[in-house]
């Protein structure tokens, strides 16, 4: 799980509690019970619930201890995710992270006297995420606290860690002026519909800025020619008030549109929102562009040969946008990026019957399409690219049959949505409306967070980040609203 990169051993060890609580039915256990049923040590595990029980309070969530070893369990999404995410924000791996954007000038030195934590313990427990940001082909200047490699890859790395342990409020609550990218959104969301939550396309436009004003510019995109007719005027009078070089101009509305239209995964078929994308892989097939092509040939082997032709028309127009949205993501630096949907626990997916199935499968096609001109690197990144692409297929292999209106909001793991999708597309009583506006009537909203919800007082089911076995009690709800209604 990418936010678990940013915690101690300790922090993951409270995270795995959840993890393995999570099967347990709601009631009261023993300490000393639950250390044997975990294989744990009793003296360390009850300070580890003891801190958690400090954390849940500060949180103001309900506890875990009821008496002094003994403890109380009912799972709660809600208390976890919260739990999950308040872990990354107090730890020295995120405020490192967070500090080398929003304060570029400082030291470790000061970093460190400021967190309390000597130098060499800061890069000790910066370990898993170092490695994480070699893989994607960033380095870090730990004395400089700074990050280097690829400009457009480094935009996408503090996206998704702002996005994993605030949604982006840190930046927001931070003292810097954004009124000119808080403008623009203004006008993006009234002109066109771009189907990303508004926080998320917020964090960008501020994640940019801050990059543009630190003087760290965008190279040259390894694709031409990205169709986004829309966006891109509003875009260019932005940018023209903030940079000076039409170079820069150019390559950062193509990057934020990259960012709107292409990175971004998809679970619907929706004309507006997948057109660019279309148009650009239509177009550059048309012309027999090497990576196009290739992105054609792996589609239709998944559609043909591991699907066996069994997805209807809009599953296959999901599945090759989700296909060209992933080879272009890839193609960026040719190595490894990353990616937003993978914030949330994956591991469960990568350990199912299937995925053990399909990797070779995938991989295998992969190393063929690697023999192609021009498409040499895809040796290199073959792995990692086959993982995200099964990732992708996972979901497709679900029964698929086809109302109350439940509507999706930013959930921003895009396995678990997609999975989420499928599962409630096989209930003939749901209506699914993605990203409902705030005026649209809805009976039950899903997220990850209530903070996303148009309206606090809504009717709201939360996904647990750190357990993906939702269907046991989301359809009984389910259920219930609908015989409610039936009754009204």
């Amino acid at each position: 799980m990418f936010r678990e990169l940013f915690l101690t051993n300790q922090q993951r060890r409270k995270i795995q509690f959840f993890k393995l609580m999570e099967g347990f039915p709601e009631g009261e256990y023993s300490v000393n019970t639950l250390s044997h049923e975990f294989g744990w040590n009793y003296q360390p595990f009850l300070q580890l619930l003891r801190e958690i029980n400090d954390t849940l309070i500060e949180l103001k969530e309900d506890p875990l201890l009821i008496a002094a070893s003994k403890l109380y369990w009912k799972s709660n999404p809600e208390r976890s995710n919260h739990f999950l995410v308040s872990l990354v924000k107090q730890s020295v791996s995120y405020r490192f992270i967070a500090s080398s954007l929003l304060e570029p000038e400082k030291k470790i030195s000061d970093f460190s006297k400021e967190v309390f934590v000597s130098e060499s313990t800061i890069l000790r427990r910066m370990r898993p995420l170092i490695d994480y940001l070699a893989e994607c082909n960033i380095q870090l200047n730990f004395s400089k606290m700074e990050l280097t490699g690829h400009e457009a890859v480094i935009r996408l790395f503090y996206i998704k860690a702002f996005w994993a342990a605030s949604l982006g409020e840190d930046l927001v609550k931070s003292k810097l002026d954004f009124i000119a990218e808080d403008n623009l959104l203004r006008n993006l969301l009234e002109l066109f519909p771009l189907h990303l939550h508004p926080k998320l396309i917020r964090l960008m436009l501020y994640v940019c800025r801050l990059r543009n004003d630190q003087k760290k510019y965008l190279n040259e995109a390894p694709f031409e020619d990205l169709l986004f007719s829309q966006t891109t005027p509003q875009l260019e009078l932005y940018l023209s008030e903030i940079l000076d070089s039409p170079v820069q101009i150019k390559r950062n509305v193509e990057f934020l549109n990259y960012l709107f239209y292409y990175y971004p995964y998809s679970v619907k078929k929706d004309a507006q929102a997948l057109n660019p994308l279309m148009l650009y892989y239509a177009k550059n097939v048309e012309e027999r562009d090497p990576l196009c092509l290739a992105i054609d040939s792996f589609y239709r082997y998944c559609a043909r040969e591991l699907l066996q032709d069994l997805l209807d028309e809009q599953e296959e127009k999901i599945l090759l946008n989700n296909i060209a949205r992933t080879f272009l993501g890839y193609s960026i630096q040719k190595k490894k990026i990353p990616l937003l949907f993978e914030t949330g626990n994956k591991e469960q997916f990568l350990q199912s019957e299937i995925y053990l199935e399909l990797y070779p499968a995938v991989k295998k096609a992969i190393h063929k399409l690697s023999r192609r001109r021009k498409l040499e690197w895809l040796a290199a990144v073959s792995e990692s690219l086959a993982r995200t692409l099964c990732l992708n297929l996972l979901p497709l292999f679900i029964a698929n049959d086809e109302k109350i209106r439940v509507g999706l909001v930013s959930i921003p793991n895009y396995l678990y949505l997609q999975h989420v999708v499928k599962f409630l597309k096989n209930l003939n009583f749901i209506e699914i409306v993605f990203q409902p506006q705030p005026d649209e009537p809805i009976d039950l909203f899903i997220t990850t967070f209530k903070e996303l919800l148009p309206s606090q007082n809504s009717d709201y089911y939360l996904i647990n980040i750190l357990n993906a076995d939702y269907k046991s009690d989301l359809l009984p709800r389910l259920l219930a609203i609908q015989n409610k209604k039936k009754f009204a």
